[in-house]
Order: structure tokens, then sequence, then C-alpha cells
């Protein structure tokens, strides 16, 4: 015998969407998927929801909203809601799907489904996390719940507290991550990953809110979230230095979750489609144009500076000073390493980096080169394998020492040499336009005494056999050509580790030195439309570079063509401001973002 607890109830009132059904239906959505349609227009959701309805996921609450809400195999689907209903299992991820669910079928959702959702919300205690997406989604959730259910006491609740409690902390809370993200950066700053976690209850928040104020701010913070992400977009890609990202998307940019809503709202095409778009075509929110001009219009080069934080330390402060970090912690910074972000973006590659140092434990990727090509892994990305207790105790209150050993079961890669992703202490990030150099100064001691650089299978070789015999490598794809030139004299040599992707090339340092201040390597990029290839190889290929006092620089030109200063972190030329480019500005500490197109101008202006 079968039994399904949201079985009995009727069906509802008229869906939301309504059009042709059957073969016609079938017929337009076919239409659609080979047409440019901008992304939020009312037919290019109904494709998404069908889409999604379609597709092979495993139950979820926003494909199993989507398919409610269109009426589709309602059968199956309710069978689908009692499997994530009956036995609740997980965190804030489980309880910001319930919400929007609960929100976006409300009007139709089976009487019995809603009397389950109640108790789900008496008796299940999720687990609350420990980040930034973690709370928003955590107290978001709640927010929105909360509301649903006014005026039930505190025993009706999984934690004890009544309904206007839960909502005056969760209001509490979301009030304040917004004043002091908006003002003093992000602690989960540019993740391909957990972007996606930031947007999707940012969407739920601001659609199904009530209250007025708090309403108007979620939406500015949607928009200041894709703002931020458009700025660093390039043709379906997330560029430049990452504070979360996992091994695959290190290395092949376009299969990152927050793809899905790039091309949802920036573009005109959907091929990266993930379940949570669905509570997103169930909204009403457009991305403002200006938004999506930022990030599709790259016929001018810009730069952009940006300032984020670190995640919160609570242990080794001591050891966080000036070098590596790029800034000692100062005490109004909450145990926050600075984080200084750089991009240069091109309509042929974006180059972009943060100062270097450990600011983010195991997933941060300081650098990247992102091409504009069609081709996968349209990357080049270079690191240090750090592994250490004394990074996870760093960041996690567990004891260090067991949380290294137990970390594969976590976070599986960690402690892996070959690994793509992770910041280390021993590494020095300097940055101009289209110049980038890494230098190392690893210790003996060091678990892993080299460093790796990705170069993706679809580059070609131009000039070289092998990098120890010629300090200059030239690499080609498309209209772009990239040069790379290892610091740090001849007594340096490098193993290189082909595979089905690309190349792994490892170097390691000085076999006469304990440790070599000047080891790393330099990174050119040059866009060859209306050059010749091999034009720029011969300017640049004759020139040695050296490291010396202060200053990285080109010898036989006399630094013309690179001349980089390492005093400082070349990162944090804007220190005052949280964005500084031709497209975004807020100044540290305003609450103020103001949006720049041609003659456009959009305020968010998070004071009022």
């Amino acid at each position: 015998m079968t039994f399904s607890l949201c079985s009995a109830g009727p069906l509802g009132p008229a869906r939301k969407f309504t059009g042709p059904k059957g073969p016609l239906l079938h017929l337009l959505l076919l239409t659609l998927l080979t047409s440019s349609v901008f992304a939020q227009s009312p037919s290019t959701r109904h494709n998404i929801l069908s889409r999604i309805e379609h597709a092979s996921y495993g139950p979820t609450f926003s494909v199993v909203a989507a398919k409610i809400r269109d009426g589709y195999d309602l059968d199956k689907t309710y069978a689908q809601l009692d499997t994530l209903l009956v036995r609740p299992y997980g965190d804030m991820f489980w309880m910001y799907g319930c919400a929007g669910l609960y929100y976006a079928t409300q009007d139709v959702l089976r009487p019995a489904c809603k009397e389950r959702i109640r108790e789900c919300w008496k008796h299940f205690t999720p687990y609350r996390g420990d980040t930034e997406n973690h709370f928003l989604m955590y107290y978001g959730s709640l927010l929105l719940m909360s509301q649903a259910w006014p005026g039930l006491a505190d025993t009706e609740w999984f934690m004890g507290k009544s309904s206007k409690e839960i909502y005056d902390e969760s209001k509490e809370y979301l009030d304040h991550w917004i004043d002091e993200t908006v003002r003093y950066g992000q602690t989960e700053w540019s993740s391909p990953r957990y972007g996606y976690y930031y947007i999707t209850p940012l969407v739920l928040l601001a659609e199904y809110t009530k209250d007025s104020r708090l309403k108007h701010r979620f939406e500015m913070m949607l928009e200041w979230t894709l703002a931020d992400y458009a700025s660093d977009y390039l043709a379906g890609c997330y560029c430049g230095a990452h504070s979360r990202v996992s091994d695959e998307c290190a290395i092949d940019p376009r299969k990152a979750e927050i793809t899905s809503y790039g091309e949802y709202f920036f573009g005109d095409t959907i091929t990266h489609v993930e379940p949570d778009i669905a509570f997103a075509a169930l909204y009403h929110f457009e991305c403002p144009k200006i938004i999506r001009q930022i990030a599709t219009d790259r016929m001018q080069p810009y730069e952009q500076f940006s300032y984020k934080r670190g995640r919160q330390m609570i242990r080794y402060m001591d050891k966080w000073s000036e070098g590596a970090a790029g800034g000692a912690l100062h005490a109004d910074s909450g145990f926050h390493a600075p984080v200084y972000k750089y991009e240069y973006m091109t309509r042929d590659y974006c180059l972009g980096s943060m100062q270097g140092g450990i600011v983010q434990p195991i997933q941060q990727q300081s650098w990247s080169l992102v091409f504009n090509s069609d081709k996968p892994h349209n990357i080049i990305t270079g690191l240090h394998p750090y592994v250490s207790a004394e990074e996870l105790g760093m960041f996690f209150p567990e004891y260090p020492s067991f949380m290294l050993e137990r970390i594969g079961n976590v976070k599986k890669g960690y402690t892996n040499e070959n690994k793509w992703v992770g910041g280390s202490p021993y590494e020095r990030i300097y940055q101009d336009k289209n110049v980038l150099v890494a230098l190392y100064d690893l210790p003996d001691s060091v678990k892993w005494r080299h460093v790796d650089l990705f170069l993706p299978k679809g580059f070609h070789e131009i000039k070289g056999a092998a990098f120890y015999e010629d300090p200059w490598q030239f690499y080609g794809i498309d209209s772009l050509l990239v040069g790379v030139y290892m610091l740090g004299g001849s007594s340096n040599y490098g193993v290189c580790f082909p595979d089905s992707i690309g190349l792994r090339f490892r170097r390691f340092p000085p076999l006469s030195d304990t440790s070599c201040h000047a080891f790393g390597y330099l990174i050119y990029c040059i866009s060859l439309r209306g050059r010749s290839g091999q034009d720029v190889m011969a300017e640049v290929g004759k020139l040695h570079v050296i490291a010396e006092g202060d200053f990285v620089r080109s010898v036989e030109d006399s630094g013309e063509t690179i001349h980089m200063d390492i005093s400082a972190p070349s990162q944090a030329r804007h220190p005052d401001w949280l964005f500084h480019s031709p497209y975004l500005e807020s100044k540290k500490g305003s609450g103020v973002m103001t949006m720049r197109y041609k003659r456009e101008k959009r305020v968010l202006d998070f004071r009022k």
C-alpha cells in the first residue's frame, strides 16, 4: 500500500502560467529555444520552467514548485514533495527551498501539504551553518516563514521562540548583514559556487517580503549582488580571484553554479540551467538594463578595484602581518583580513587577482586569466598547493590537528598536491593591467615545495619546447597571445604533467638555496586583433625580466614593457573604495553604490 501525506485536497485555483497545451506548447517551446529572447521575458520564463520540469533532477523544492505551479504530472510531483517532507533532512539549504516552494505555490498547494510543511517547521531542527551564505539562507527562510505564520506561540516552532521573536531576530540579522556588506564588503566574495546561494535567497526575500522597507532593501541588495557579479563577467564566466571555488570550476569556469544566473539575468540564451532558476522564473524581478549592459559590453578595456573581507579568523591572528597577507589586521576589521581585488577586463580576456596570502580556507583562488573562447577550460591559473593544520585552525573552531586528520571526509582534495584551489602564506601577487607577477618564498618545512600552473588543452604552443630551456614561452588561442616567463634564475627546473584537459606545469625552487624571494612566474597577455603574433613575440621574447629590489622589470627596454612595483600590493591602489571602476563606484563605509553606463546612472542608497 502506498500512502501520500499530500494526497488529499483540491488542486486549487488556476495556474499562474496559462497558454497553449500539448503539441502546440512544445512547438512554441522549440521555437523559443532557437531564438534570441531576453531572459526575463514571460515566454522565456515559461520556457525555463518547462525545461526544469522535464529535466532529470532529483527531487528538489524548486523543481517541485515549478511542476506544481504549472500543473505538470501532479501525482508524481506530490509524491516527490512527500519525499522531501516525510523525513526532513539537512540544513539551511532545505530551509530556503521549503520556504521558496511554500510561497511560490501557496495559492494552489494542497491543504495537507501546507499542514505537513507547518509540522516540519515545528519539529525539524535544521543546522544553521557557520558561513555568510549559510546565515543568509537560515535567517532569510525564518523571516519568510514567521511572516507566513504570524502570532504563533513559542511551542509551535523548532527553536522555542514565538513568530514575533523569530521575525524580529531574523530582521535584525538581515539588516545588519546588508549594512555591513554594502559598507565593508563580503566575506564570501566573488564565489562561482556560493554566489548562487546568495542570489536565490535574495530572489525569494525581494519577492515575498511584505514589509515595504525591508522589501526595498532586499531588492537593492539583489541588484548590488548582480552588479558586483556583472562587472567581473565575461561571456558566461566569473573572472578574477575567488573566495570559494571547486577544483573543477577553478579550471573550467562555465561549469560553476552561478553561470545559470549570469545567463538568465544578463543574456539572451540559457544553456546552463540549474534548478533554483525556477524560483527566479516564477518571480517578477527583472534585472535592470544598466546591469545587463555592464555585464555584456566589453568593447573598451577597463580596470576595476574592489575591497572585500576575508573569512573571520579565530586563531593565529598575530601571524597575520604585512607581507603576503597584504596588510595587518586592525581593531576595526573584526579579525577579517583585508582583500584587495583587481581585474583588467577586455573583450578577449580578463586577468584578475588578489594580493595573495590566505583569506579563505581551502577553496581560495588567488588569480586567473580567463579568455573569451567557446572552448572548455578557457582559463590559466596557478597556485602553491599549501596544506597546514594552522590554516584550518585559523578559521575553524575544531582542534587544528583533528581538522587536518579529518578534512578529507569534508573537503576532498585539500591535502592533495595536485589540487587547483587554495591560498598560501608564501605567495605574493602583483598585477598591472595585462601583466601579473606571482612570487613564492617556500621554506624547506612546507609540505609541498613547488608551484603549479594550469595551461588548458585548447592553447597551442607557439614558441619553446620546454620551460627549463627558455624563460619565455608563448601560447595562443583565438585572438589571445599569452607569454609565461619563469622567474628565479637558471637553476630552476620544471616537470610537465599532461592530461586530457590540459597541462600541469610544476616548478621547484632553486636547489642551492632554502628559499628564493624572486622565485615564481610572470604572465603577459595581449590581444592580437590587428597585430602579428610573430611581431609581438619578436619584441617581447628578446626581453629578460628581473626581480630586483622593489621592482620586476624588463631589462633591454629599461622597463618600458614590464615595470611592476612590488613594494606593496598593487591591487590596493584605491584602498578607500569598495568599488572603483568606470561602471561601479562605492566609497568604503558609505553604503551607496553608483552604477554608470555611458550616460545612464543608477544609485543604490542603503542609508535610507
